[in-house]
């Protein structure tokens, strides 16, 4: 399945200012809440990073460009 990230709504966002009642995959320390197409959908969803210089990465993809991050899951054996 192949995810496009076509814009970051809000983050990076340090885990300790994560209000909402959901379990945070082991091993993040930030968060984005993000605007993705899944199979033609638009929605949004909350993508997880270690450190700040990962998602940071992605802030400085969208500060040039419109075009999406596409992320393969396939290349994730726990989301298959």
């Amino acid at each position: 399945m192949e995810i496009k990230i076509w814009g970051i709504i809000e983050g990076p966002t340090s885990i300790e200012e994560f209000d909402e009642d959901y379990e945070v995959p082991d091993g993040s320390n930030y968060f984005m809440l993000c605007k993705v197409e899944i199979d033609d959908e638009i929605e949004e969803d909350n993508f997880w990073f270690e450190d700040f210089d990962d998602a940071y990465e992605w802030v400085k993809h969208f500060s040039k460009t419109v075009e999406p991050l596409i992320i393969d899951m396939g290349t994730y054996p726990e989301y298959n």
